[in-house]
């Protein structure tokens, strides 16, 4: 029996941005784990908002787990694209919001707000949480039990650098970490859900769990000349597709990321 063509096509997830998505071959391969490099201000968070907005017009069910800025940051620094991300639902881990234990010169996030719209999370008091620990392995034992109420089909991590940095139990095994990243990347993955995970770049010659276990990386650079500022896209892998290995410069406009 001749199976047809289109059952041969792998599923596709448009990531909200079309010059990205040409890259790709026609997008993101479905249900497998992205990561997202850059510096900061590279355009890493706009990136993963477009994808989580993506997927909200096509009504999948969206979530951010929120570590750099606190809600109320993220939606103040996207209102002039004019976008509504009340929507989106969201797992606050942002350690300037939640209560910090000071270790040396460490700060180790102790605390993570239940999921919530992001609409009540930018409205409500910021103070903290009695709930647990956040680290790798406490987003994943989130996210477990969530999905079995809400069948998210995107997610974004924004970022595992920062929970590697403020997570302070984690850090201390590599072993362990890397078991606990590759725990989080498959249950994403049986629950067929497409997920970016940001990171700032690592040093050069040392992979990280991340690096390793995810299924592509789209990688962000943004440097000067002179007065003016030069953005680039690079996919620099990209399991199992076909796609564009060349650098393409990219723009952030009033309507977001544009591909020139």
């Amino acid at each position: 029996m001749t199976v047809p063509t289109a059952q041969l096509v792998q599923d596709r997830v448009a990531t909200g941005v079309p010059g990205l998505d040409r890259m790709l071959g026609g997008g993101l391969i479905a249900g497998r784990p992205y990561l997202v490099t850059g510096a900061t201000g590279s355009g890493k968070t706009l990136l993963a908002l477009t994808f989580l907005l993506e997927g909200l017009k096509a009504r999948e069910d969206v979530l951010l787990v929120a570590v750099d800025e606190p809600p109320s940051e993220i939606m103040e620094n996207v209102r002039a694209f004019g976008w509504d991300l009340s929507s989106i639902k969201t797992l606050d881990a942002n350690p300037g919001t939640r209560a910090i234990k000071r270790t040396a010169a460490v700060q180790e996030i102790r605390t993570m707000a239940d999921l919530k719209s992001m609409r009540d999370l930018s409205h409500e008091q910021k103070k903290p949480a009695e709930v647990e620990e956040v680290s790798i392995q406490s987003i994943y034992l989130k996210l477990r039990q969530q999905m079995a109420d809400v069948p998210f089909r995107r997610v974004v991590i924004d970022s595992i650098t920062s929970i590697r940095r403020f997570a302070v139990k984690s850090s201390q095994d590599p072993q362990a970490e890397r078991t606990e990243i590759q725990s989080l990347l498959r249950f994403l993955s049986e629950q067929n859900v497409t997920a970016l995970i940001t990171a700032t770049p690592s040093n050069p010659g040392m992979l990280t769990p991340e690096e390793i276990l995810t299924r592509g990386e789209i990688l962000l650079t943004r440097k000067w000349i002179g007065d003016r500022s030069v953005r680039q896209i690079k996919i620099v892998r990209m399991r199992g597709a076909a796609h564009d290995p060349e650098r393409r410069p990219f723009a952030i406009t009033p309507q977001g990321i544009v591909l020139g």
